[in-house]
């Protein structure tokens, strides 16, 4: 019998916002496979308001609250069955990325994890996507 769902990831990044959909394909009697279905970039550049202004300014924020809409609505479209959303060194340095979180759950409901450095390097060095 095959099994096929499908999981997404979403990375809140300095340059760019960036949404994964994933297939994960269980069939008996063979190895749990992952193929790509779909790959969204989106260029935001957070890190050059925060690294300069220590916020998200206005017109960032306008902009990646109408890209995590448009995530939730791929997301419901392919189906996915789970996510998970981080934001890294940008948003963690932005004196205003609480306010940018809710006001993002509240227009799309897509719960963002802000996570600390070392989160973030053990998720870049796990690269066997089959653990």
């Amino acid at each position: 019998m095959l099994k096929v769902k499908k999981y997404a990831a979403i990375d809140i990044g300095s340059n760019a916002v960036r949404l994964l959909i994933s297939n994960v394909i269980e069939e008996k009697d063979n190895q749990v496979r992952f193929k790509k279905n779909s790959l969204v970039r989106v260029p935001i550049r957070l890190g050059a308001d925060v690294f300069t202004e220590n916020k998200i300014s206005d017109y960032n924020i306008t902009r990646l609250c109408d890209t995590m809409q448009a995530f939730g609505l791929l997301m419901k479209t392919h189906e996915v069955f789970q996510y998970k959303a981080c934001a890294t060194s940008a948003m963690r340095e932005a004196e205003n990325s609480k306010d940018v979180v809710e006001k993002i759950k509240q227009l799309s409901d897509i719960e963002i994890e802000v996570i600390d450095g070392n989160e973030e390097a053990k998720i870049i060095a796990a690269t066997d996507i089959n653990s």
